[in-house]
């Protein structure tokens, strides 16, 4: 194997166990803490922690790439995991100040994390095999959210809480987990082409250098038709990676079930990449997405009918609600299934827009898009133990319907741009010189 699909493989196995173990921690943190209910500790303290983490990650992706460019990818990453580690483990024996402050580091580490893992994957790409090996990495990297969750499944058995010491050997596994994950990063080569151990020397780059590019790259027009998708994605993160999960801790009696919801998301997000790709192929983006805003809004209509009201806000130890229809596991693992696929589409599209836009220079525009999602997550984090489930679903369907039309707007925008003269005859575009104008102006707007 030569050096450069060995660093890819390294880094792909690194990320599968690092984030086996935060996905899995992060999925049941909020039910942990019910069960636990010591020390402070309550079901909120989850989803406080998980606001904590996305909103801290959402600023540090403006920093992340010049802390990179001086430490170097591969320490980088090595560094950046330690926070994880310390996460993880503050959870063996919580108190509300240690879960807070770890959870702010961990936010801080992964801006660096995954700015460190696509240098990387770029400096071990030469020639046309980037597309083989971003494949190899995210085929190891999707099957993080199937091993955190197959372990859980078969370590919670058929228990209706969580003991201490179920927790403490969860615990100290996904810690062992993440541990493992850094100790394979220290397996990183020199790529063939460069050092990992150094940044390319011909240009310093500022610390505030990324957050100007932002800024001008933020206020241009496309971006603004795609802040409705963005924003999405961001409640979208907080539905499925929380509050979902503790709307079946509340509804259902076995802890269990929690671990198989987790695997259904997982399958979900692992084909909607495949699933996505082909069908762009025979429908077009804009048919992709209408789909994919289908599947969610079906999962969203699922839950409202399937789930009483108060199942994710209930302080009691099952909802006390009565549904429209009855809540049944099967279809509840279903939806999760709908939950994942939907997100993964979305974030597929967003992906596939991001890089075609601003190709020459994309590290600015995506760390815009985590910005946004960051923060809109670490809102929904704050609102979701509070506000009754039918209006958070509400605002995930409006977001979700808001987003889609956005970004057709966008795209129809590129596709008149990208074949001005044919479209000129076209009866539903309107014939005036202001209209071909705006279409005239280059693509990126003022970024």
């Amino acid at each position: 194997m030569n050096v450069n699909l060995w660093n890819i493989n390294i880094l792909g196995v690194g990320f599968m166990l690092v984030f086996s173990a935060f996905t899995a921690a992060s999925f049941m943190e909020s039910i942990v803490f019910k069960d636990y209910n010591k020390h402070g500790i309550t079901i909120e303290t989850g989803f406080h922690s998980l606001a904590v983490i996305y909103g801290v990650l959402g600023v540090s992706n403006w920093f992340a790439p010049a802390i990179v460019n001086k430490l170097g990818s591969k320490w980088s990453l090595i560094l950046s995991v330690i926070p994880n580690i310390g996460f993880i483990f503050s959870m063996y024996d919580p108190y509300q100040w240690s879960v807070f402050l770890c959870s702010a580091f961990l936010g801080m580490g992964g801006g660096v994390l995954w700015t460190a893992n696509g240098e990387v994957i770029a400096r071990n790409s030469p020639g046309d095999t980037k597309p083989r090996n971003t494949g190899i990495f995210w085929s190891w990297f999707n099957m993080s959210a199937l091993v955190g969750n197959t372990f859980l499944y078969f370590q919670l058995g058929n228990a209706e809480t969580i003991s201490d010491g179920t927790r403490h050997t969860i615990y100290l596994v996904l810690g062992g987990f993440s541990v493992t994950g850094l100790v394979s990063f220290l397996l990183l080569r020199p790529s063939s082409n460069e050092s990992l151990d150094e940044c390319d020397p011909v240009e310093e780059q500022s610390l505030w250098q990324p957050i100007k590019d932002g800024l001008r790259f933020a206020v241009s027009c496309n971006m603004g038709l795609l802040y409705g998708a963005f924003i999405f994605t961001g409640l979208s993160l907080n539905f499925w990676s929380s509050v979902y999960i503790v709307i079946i801790g509340n509804v259902f009696p076995k802890r269990n079930y929690l671990a198989l919801a987790g695997i259904c998301i997982g399958v979900g997000q692992v084909s909607s990449g495949f699933i996505w790709s082909v069908l762009t192929y025979k429908i077009g983006r804009r048919g992709v997405l209408l789909c994919t805003t289908l599947v969610c809004c079906t999962a969203y209509t699922l839950v409202y009918l399937a789930f009483p009201s108060d199942a994710a806000t209930t302080q009691e130890a099952r909802a006390q609600g009565v549904p429209i229809i009855a809540s049944n596991i099967y279809l509840s693992l279903f939806v999760a299934l709908l939950m994942g696929l939907g997100d993964g589409g979305f974030n597929v599209t967003i992906y596939a827009t991001l890089g075609q836009l601003w190709e020459s220079k994309p590290a600015p525009a995506f760390a815009v898009f985590k910005f946004v999602q960051g923060i809109l997550a670490t809102a929904a984090f704050l609102y979701c133990g509070d506000l009754l489930l039918p209006y958070q679903l509400l605002i995930l369907v409006l977001a979700c319907i808001i987003g889609c039309i956005s970004f057709l707007i966008l795209d129809l925008k590129c596709a008149l741009r990208a074949d001005y003269e044919t479209l000129q005859d076209r009866r539903d575009i309107p014939n005036n010189n202001q209209f071909y104008e705006e279409l005239d102006q280059p693509l990126m707007g003022d970024a």
